[in-house]
């Protein structure tokens, strides 16, 4: 008896109503079978485009062909399998390799060389059609903007209102009606979105999808003219794998009745004047620069420190943990570091190493050739990553290899423990090798760098740090790859350089801390 597979696909649920449901595509491929006199070893059933070949079901299907599980292949029709006509020659040509015929419910599948052409022509026949539902649905759309009408309603919704899919509307719900004019009304008497927000969760109130509300998720809502009954529609470009770009605002389409107002235009306004301010002052701090950033961590907590301007005059780093988010506590006591101290400290200590640029430049070279030991060229780490990463991607496919096998049958449960055990073992040891393999790379190409520009760099300051200009600054901090910690009474800093590496009389250990601070750690570098 010939063993079969099933294999069942709609993309839209629309196919419900056309009679090409899954239920429907399931039940006719199994008469067929039992009409046939196959055995149905397995079904696959999913909903997905027939545009891609990375489909979940699919590519189990693909798995099983693969190890010779099943000798036929049942489809309800041929744009099940694939609609795209180049995919349709790829799955023909491993169903081929592997010896498993391809038979087809509802037509008469030929494997002469004209049996063939048809085939790849209804592909692209198929994929023709994709592009024409997709140029009608664009229509669509144009059609329902021209009535004033939403053409689509997607996601969770705008919180406060419920989606009318039929009418292509928003229907306000009563509850979410106050909590939205409570929100606008706490902003606008400057309680602020953090306030905002912190207040929502301690009332335990959830936002549409359940969780906690966030000062950022306050922010756009208060921005939203949806809430005074102007909705605007605005064309999206872009995959889901870019980066979504919305039309100018200009470009977009006001939609005046699709959304009842529920705020007042004269309390959105004064919110909007609220937002504007605000936005002001924001860019207003922005032109403070803090040297440090992203490069420097609390020394308790290891969480990164920020910059804050304070009383208009002075300029300092604080731990992120130290002040409580909407959504978690305070969670680290740190204190204040003032800004011009801790950088003053940090490039001090640098200059001193940078006034001798031959012998970093020496330790650069010996770290490099330390790192390279085991590889001659740099394509070599390409080429050894590429190779476990295939090797990683391969272990998900052996594990469903074994399972099938244990379904058949063909192999004892613990046997198949074992062996997947093993793979597991395998796997993190070639995601260990592949972590370490990527870091010496990164490394390798940071010392590189730094060989590079250092020389440069140091001749045209001349030793002289401190008449080095914000970007310069920047720059050496990025090419010897600096890492501060930082305590108020404490600093270290860590480079890709080690210490064992930098000769005696430039080691800064022996500089004598001045009175603010009681142990300055300068030469940590690893």
């Amino acid at each position: 008896m010939r063993r079969a597979a099933i294999y069942c696909r709609v993309s839209t649920e629309d196919q419900e109503k056309e009679g090409t449901s899954l239920q429907t595509q399931l039940a006719a491929c199994q008469d067929y079978c039992q009409k046939k006199g196959y055995e149905v070893a397995v079904s696959f059933s999913e909903a997905y485009s027939g545009l891609t070949l990375d489909r979940l079901k699919l590519n189990e299907l693909r798995d099983l062909i693969a190890v010779g599980g099943i000798n036929v292949l049942v489809i309800y029709c041929l744009d099940r399998l694939s609609r795209n006509a180049t995919h349709g020659v790829i799955l023909r040509e491993e169903l081929d390799k592997n010896n498993v015929s391809l038979e087809s419910v509802t037509e008469d599948i030929d494997k002469t060389p004209l049996g063939e052409a048809i085939t790849y022509l209804r592909g692209t026949f198929a994929q023709l059609e994709a592009e024409k539902i997709r140029e009608r649905t664009m229509r669509g759309k144009k059609a329902f903007l021209q009535k004033g009408k939403m053409p689509t309603g997607t996601g969770m919704g705008l919180y406060g209102y419920k989606w009318d899919k039929e009418n292509k509307q928003r229907i306000p719900l009563e509850l979410e009606t106050k909590i939205v004019q409570r929100i606008f009304e706490s902003v606008a008497n400057n309680e602020g979105y953090f306030n905002t927000a912190r207040k929502l969760n301690d009332l335990q109130i959830p936002t549409k999808t359940g969780s906690k509300w966030s000062p950022r998720t306050i922010y756009n809502m208060t921005g939203n003219s949806s809430y005074i009954g102007m909705t605007y529609y605005g064309q999206t470009h872009g995959s889901r794998k870019t980066k979504l770009v919305r039309q100018p605002k200009s470009e977009w389409i006001l939609l005046p009745d699709v959304t009842p107002p529920i705020i007042s235009k004269e309390l959105f306004e004064r919110v909007q004047a609220i937002r504007q301010r605000n936005g002001e002052l924001n860019k207003a701090k922005a032109k403070h620069d803090y040297i440090l950033k992203g490069h420097v961590v609390c020394g308790y907590c290891g969480t990164p420190l920020v910059g804050s301007f304070m009383n208009h005059r002075f300029r300092y780093y604080h731990c992120r943990a130290t002040y409580p988010t909407a959504t978690r506590v305070k969670a680290c006591n740190a204190r204040y570091i003032r800004a011009d101290y801790l950088e003053e400290k940090v490039f001090n200590s640098l200059g001193k190493v940078l006034l001798h640029p031959e012998l970093v430049l020496a330790a650069i070279k010996e770290e490099l050739k330390s790192e390279e030991k085991n590889f001659i060229q740099e394509f070599s780490f390409e080429k050894e990553i590429q190779k476990i990463k295939k090797q990683i991607n391969g272990y998900d496919a052996q594990e469903k290899r074994l399972v099938q096998l244990f379904r058949y049958q063909e192999i004892n449960q613990n046997s198949v423990l074992d062996e997947i055990n093993s793979l597991k073992k395998e796997m993190e040891s070639d995601r260990s090798k592949l972590d370490t393999l990527v870091k010496t790379k990164e490394k390798i190409a940071a010392l590189k760098k730094a060989e590079i520009k250092l020389a440069e760099f140091c001749k045209t300051l001349k030793g002289q740090l401190d008449l080095a200009s914000y970007e310069e600054k920047r720059d050496i901090l990025d090419m010897l790859a600096i890492k501060v910690t930082a305590k108020l009474d404490d600093i270290d800093i860590e480079g890709i350089i080690p210490l064992k590496t930098i000769p005696s009389e430039l080691n800064l250990a022996s500089i004598e801390p001045t009175h603010h601070c009681t142990n300055i750690g300068m030469t940590t570098w690893t």
